[in-house]
């Protein structure tokens, strides 16, 4: 199986919990706790596959591990409140390497505002990072609210973050948007925007319309499907007011709008529609 079909496997074993607001599928988990709603995340950072530990340092490892559940938080519209690390590591990978890891964490914590409250060790023969959290949000926003009409929007450029490097988790800019706006679905974009975008409107049961000039690259048409932008995909929706949607025009970047599922999920590029290739990065 590759990964899509995992989940979808997985979803049809595992029974939802009492307490479960959001299981398999999302960015994160969902729980009701007395009056709050907690966000659950765990992501895992391995040596020659997510990073090159050659191209990064020790310290940016830390930090960029940290940074992809603190993305997954911001997708689902919540703030972290606890992380925490288990490591795996390579026999003769010294003392003063593994602090480095570590303070990159600890810089991490201070500036995003968490704690780190604890994790395990063991050896193993690559480097690897589990790192777990625990987000909170006032009404996570989920993958599967996109709705037709919706205005699709992408924070910033595709492709202009480098890999095997630490990266600004859009934190902020998820705080803003559902303090002020309608937002039906979010995501972020971890294994390239078009399959991203594509987890939303299946979940949505939804099509879309991508107006291609629209899509703000690097490199061209190829960071439609590179991954690890960690921008935000979001919809916001069609009864929004013109002013605020004009706000968000000038804020972000309007890429299209959610359509029918009937409609399928399509390019316009000037007068000419065209068929997208749902492709991006997979762990098969």
């Amino acid at each position: 199986m590759n990964e899509l079909a995992w989940i979808d496997y997985l979803r049809g074993k595992v029974k939802p919990a009492k307490d479960l607001l959001v299981g398999i599928g999302d960015d994160c988990a969902v729980i009701k706790a007395g009056n709050q709603k907690l966000l659950l995340k765990s992501d895992l950072f391995i040596d020659q596959v997510h990073f090159s530990r050659g191209k990064i340092s020790f310290e940016n490892i830390g930090k960029r591990a940290v940074a992809r559940v603190l993305s997954d938080f911001a997708a689902c519209g919540g703030k972290p409140k606890f992380i925490g690390v288990s490591l795996g590591a390579p026999k003769g990978l010294g003392e003063k390497y593994l602090k480095q890891i570590l303070n990159g964490i600890l810089k991490s914590s201070k500036q995003y505002k968490f704690s780190l409250v604890g994790g395990d060790t063991s050896n193993s023969k690559q480097l690897i990072l589990d790192v777990w959290g625990v987000g909170s949000c006032k009404k996570p926003i989920l993958r599967s609210g996109a709705k037709i009409g919706d205005y699709i929007f992408i924070t910033s450029k595709l492709g202009q973050r480098p890999f095997n490097q630490p990266f600004t988790p859009r934190l902020e800019e998820s705080q803003y948007l559902v303090k002020g706006f309608k937002v039906n679905s979010m995501i972020d974009i971890s294994d390239g925007f078009i399959l991203d975008l594509y987890r939303i409107l299946k979940l949505s049961k939804k099509g879309a319309i991508l107006d291609k000039k629209s899509i703000p690259t690097t490199k061209g048409a190829g960071d439609f499907y590179r991954g690890e932008d960690y921008e935000l995909i979001f919809t916001i929706d069609r009864g929004e007011t013109e002013k605020n949607i004009n706000c968000l025009k000038k804020k972000f970047h309007c890429v299209g709008k959610v359509s029918s599922v009937a409609a399928g999920y399509k390019f316009r590029d000037n007068n000419k529609i065209s068929k997208i290739e749902v492709k991006g990065y997979t762990h098969s």
